[in-house]
């Protein structure tokens, strides 16, 4: 009796462990293989200036607004994309080819969160903008340290300035421009997907940038300050190495033959956005970068 009591539970145990088997490799390829939401990304044709709208099946996130005259043009797009709440609005800097468009969305739209860097401007585009949030009692978060969030299930990094510093040298010498250098610089990961949004860094913030840990190889990049060469973009090239690339540039205002030439001989697909709208899809783990005409 005691033998066949040791020759069931040998088999019982068996079938146990065997059942543990087949699960596991039933269950294993299931976590392998999330699936993600679709995260769609249209960096607009508005000349040399950026407008950046990003989607998510039930969020939006916009960068930058372009011009004051490409501010129809946005609002627009979002329109016909049946938006109506923007979830996160970036601004990168002031300079008027990013925060014209802003007041004109922000009275359009519902918008949830503004995030700035922390420094003013006197211009005419940052004070309209600035009366639109106020006109709608939004406090935009002016940022000095790395905020993250999430765009559907995609993570949202945005990185400040780290050396505001600069600014003191504008009160002294009002002839400088620092606003490139002040740029948030925002990277989305999405599952196996990295994208990067540059702004308008130039050779100082990149090189601030470049030193933390976020500045990580990509599969995207948006290349800064419409691909006007620096020294650093070589280092940007070949620390980021990514695969797609897109340049906000006009016919009377092309990249920089430079430029395109250092992300080209790194292995980079350049598209420039006086071709067209360049649309960004990622699936959390394939990424497809195509020219699409509006």
């Amino acid at each position: 009796m005691e033998q066949k009591w040791k020759k069931w539970t040998g088999v019982v145990l068996f079938l146990m462990l065997v059942a543990v088997a087949v699960c596991y490799l039933y269950v294993q390829p299931t976590m392998a293989h999330t699936t993600y939401e679709t995260i769609k990304a249209t960096i607009l044709k508005v000349g040399k200036a950026d407008a950046i709208i990003v989607e998510s099946p039930y969020q939006t996130m916009v960068i930058d607004c372009g011009e004051e005259d490409d501010g129809p043009e946005v609002v627009q797009f979002l329109q016909n994309r049946a938006i109506e709440t923007i979830d996160v609005l970036i601004i990168t800097h002031f300079d008027k080819d990013h925060v014209g468009g802003a007041d004109q969305v922000i009275e359009q739209f519902d918008v949830k969160r503004v995030l700035v860097p922390d420094y003013d401007s006197t211009s005419t585009e940052y004070l309209d903008f600035v009366v639109a949030m106020q006109a709608k009692g939004i406090t935009p978060e002016r940022l000095r340290e790395t905020v993250t969030f999430t765009i559907g299930d995609a993570e949202v990094i945005v990185d400040a300035p780290l050396d505001y510093g600069i600014l003191e040298a504008v009160k002294t010498d009002e002839t400088l421009e620092v606003d490139n250098d002040l740029s948030l610089i925002t990277t989305i990961i999405h599952g196996d997907n990295r994208m990067v949004f540059a702004g308008d860094a130039e050779k100082m913030r990149l090189r601030e940038w470049l030193a933390t840990e976020n500045a990580q190889p990509c599969d995207f990049l948006k290349i800064p300050h419409h691909g006007v060469f620096n020294t650093e973009m070589e280092i940007l090239s070949t620390q980021l190495a990514p695969t797609y690339t897109a340049i906000c540039t006009s016919a009377k205002n092309p990249a920089d033959a430079q430029t395109v030439e250092i992300f080209k001989r790194n292995g980079a697909n350049v598209l420039e956005t006086k071709d067209g709208d360049i649309v960004v899809m990622s699936n959390g783990r394939l990424i497809e970068v195509a020219q699409a005409a509006r």
